[in-house]
């Protein structure tokens, strides 16, 4: 029988590898042949530069239930992805006692290309997944902090590498699930001159449980040429993905079961939707000494929301369109030398120009302008150049330095609307990145980081003539960590500090500059992944933070929306004709205002799926999957702010707004594989 597409990569790669590198091999237990890998059981030592370093592939990914593609970025130990409006928007991410919003200081790379928007209309960083293929991902690398030097920009508090797979065999699943969910996805590779093409599409459509069918439909495609060049590997890729939605978002609690709105479900502004349009060209060349990428990217996104209903204008109401239509430019070459048996060397450039034709945000009435509060063409371009030296001295010890150069340029021009303004603004960051880890003993290593990064904001805010945000807001990270790898047990403990200049941020939502205090935050992070034997893997998540303004009197220095605690638990079990995993995932209280005085409740869910891969009919697989297995009411997410609705005060009334989390629900699917 053919290896499950999302395999056919991995295999060989565990097989040169063998039980020495990676605790995570599956076997069938008649053949010995290797059927299944788990990432998460590759063994670090020696390799990683912090202990708070992973990955993940193979089984990880292909037995793992999925509701929303947001998830697969959740395999970042601590990192919870929730959503607000829809399955169109990107999610809102929490990691390390942040509350990233949609990427602020979360960033994502696809075969190097960073997914993440500056000087986006709907918030900075913003980071949109929802138009991956999950059969394309070939593996999710994860690091935490900003300890090394090839990362700049969004990467402060974690960054996740999603690389494709160059070839699959031949496959195409079909699944329906409740709520009007349909799926087709579609692929394949065949030999073309000295390399392969990869094909994959992909059709997604749904209306989710909310009283205004969501009508999602979205279209995403991958072409991918792979080739060796030289004595590297050469890549060129078209990632596309179209998508039209009707956000149902957050809801004021004290409205839920009232004429307003029957349930949690209930929809407030029934002619809200939203489109994207992004088509994405990448090349990349890499080798032992050389890595070299160049993109292109094309976007067009606008979103109709009403957050606040009838607070600003009581006789129209709040609704606004938020839109963005820009092409991006960018592009890294590095150089790695070994300088000796001991010392390696490697230094870089990455450089990156948006050129958004408009960006900004309307008042609307119904999805009809009635004006437009404030819209600008921005140019922002940015050049990093960074070193980075790895020691190893002596046999279990590795030293590393790095230092990182960034400079920005923002400029923008008023096109329409009293909010607008021209201006041209330039910032600047350097940052130094140290890290040692020794291995104490087989199998234990310990490790201790420092690095200082930063994330930009929006070129609005930066060149706001009244209140201006800096370009580059920097902070710093330290972590001191272990690392256990023995028999069939890998377990990392690490304990963290960080603190940033500034909370201020553009805030697309509102149209200005919301300052903030600077902040400072610890934590810790205990994972493990466990395989006891052949067919069973466990892995398990628990992390704590405290987050506090700095300069606030205590009790009133609480950062709303920074999670106390998250975790996840996961099982998994892999014969040769059945697969089953189980999927636990927690989202901890958190504080709402800064006085802690209204608080989060925690959310639990219960992902399960199934999968049957029969000898008798070759290359089919059947899965089923029972998302919210435990029917959790619980909310995705929750906010405290005003709103208003008719007849209540002018002011409005301030209270919890949340959006609860989708009901148990059942997803069938076929795969076949040629």
């Amino acid at each position: 029988m053919p290896l499950h597409p999302v395999m056919a990569q991995e295999t060989g790669r565990a097989e040169q590898q063998d039980e020495a590198d990676n605790i995570g091999i599956v076997r069938d237990e008649e053949t010995g042949d290797v059927i299944y890998v788990y990432g998460r059981g590759e063994k670090r030592i020696g390799q990683a530069a912090a202990a708070s370093e992973g990955g993940l592939a193979g089984a990880d990914l292909e037995v793992r239930p999925l509701l929303r593609p947001g998830e697969i970025l959740e395999s970042t130990p601590g990192l919870i992805a929730t959503q607000h409006s829809g399955g169109g928007k990107a999610n809102q991410f929490f990691l390390r006692g942040y509350n990233l919003d949609h990427g602020t200081d979360y960033s994502v790379y696809v075969d190097d290309m960073p997914l993440n928007f500056r000087t986006h209309g709907h918030g900075q960083g913003y980071l949109d997944v929802n138009g991956l293929i999950p059969e394309s991902v070939r593996r999710v690398d994860y690091r935490k902090g900003p300890y090394r030097a090839d990362t700049g920009d969004f990467s402060f508090v974690g960054s996740s590498f999603i690389t494709t797979h160059d070839t699959l065999d031949p496959f195409a699943t079909l699944q329906v699930g409740a709520y009007g969910y349909r799926r087709l996805a579609a692929g394949g590779s065949v030999s073309l001159g000295s390399g392969d093409l990869l094909a994959v599409g992909q059709i997604k459509l749904n209306d989710g449980p909310w009283e205004l069918p969501e009508d999602f439909e979205a279209y995403s495609g991958l072409l991918k040429y792979s080739a060796p060049l030289g004595n590297g590997d050469f890549q060129l890729s078209l990632n596309l993905f179209d998508a039209s939605w009707n956000p149902t978002e957050q809801i004021p609690e004290r409205v839920i079961g009232t004429p307003l709105c029957e349930d949690s479900y209930c929809t407030l502004d029934g002619t809200q939707n939203g489109f994207t349009r992004r088509y994405i060209l990448t090349s990349n060349y890499q080798s032992d000494s050389w890595r070299i990428t160049g993109y292109v990217q094309r976007y067009d996104w606008e979103l109709l929301s009403n957050f606040t209903f009838f607070l600003d204008d009581p006789v129209n109401g709040d609704q606004l369109r938020q839109y963005s239509d820009l092409w991006t430019y960018g592009g890294r070459i590095e150089h790695t030398a070994q300088l000796s048996d001991t010392l390696s060397l490697r230094v870089g450039a990455e450089g990156r120009y948006d050129d958004i034709a408009r960006v900004g945000l309307d008042e609307t009435i119904d999805g009809v302008k009635e004006f437009t509060v404030g819209a600008f063409a921005v140019d922002e371009k940015s050049l990093g150049t960074y070193a980075e030296a790895i020691w190893q001295p002596i046999d279990r010890l590795m030293l590393i330095g790095g230092v990182r150069s960034d400079w920005y340029g923002f400029k923008t021009r008023a096109l329409e609307g009293a909010d607008s303004w021209d201006g041209n603004v330039s910032d600047s960051a350097l940052g130094l990145k140290i890290g040692a880890n020794v291995e104490i003993a087989d199998g234990i290593a310990l490790y201790a980081n420092y690095g200082e990064g930063f994330h930009s904001n929006d070129a609005r805010g930066v060149t706001n003539p009244d209140s201006p945000a800096p370009g580059l807001v920097e902070g710093d990270f330290q972590e001191a960590g272990l690392r256990f790898e023995r028999g069939g047990l890998i377990f990392t403990a690490v304990y963290w500090w960080s603190s940033i200049e500034s909370e201020l941020i553009y805030v697309g939502d509102a149209g200005a500059v919301e300052p903030n205090d600077p902040s400072k935050r610890r934590g810790y992070e205990l994972t493990a992944f466990w395989k006891p034997n052949n067919w069973l893997a466990v892995d398990a998540v628990w992390t704590g933070s405290r987050a506090r303004f700095v300069g606030l009197p205590d009790g009133e220095n609480y950062l709303p929306g920074a999670l106390d605690s998250a975790g996840e638990l996961g099982v998994s079990a892999i014969f040769r004709e059945f697969n089953a995993a189980a999927r636990l995932r927690y989202l901890g209280p958190a504080a709402l205002i800064e006085d802690n005085s209204v608080r989060s409740d925690p959310t639990v869910l219960l992902n399960l799926r199934a999968a049957w891969t029969p000898r008798r009919l070759g290359g089919f697989e059947f899965h089923a999957e029972l998302l919210n297995a435990l029917d959790s009411k619980d909310r995705d997410i929750t906010y405290f702010y005003e709103t208003r609705f008719p007849g209540e005060p002018a002011d409005g009334v301030a209270g919890i707004n949340s959006r609860i989390v989708e009901p148990r629900q059942v997803r069938l699917g076929v795969t076949k594989r040629f």
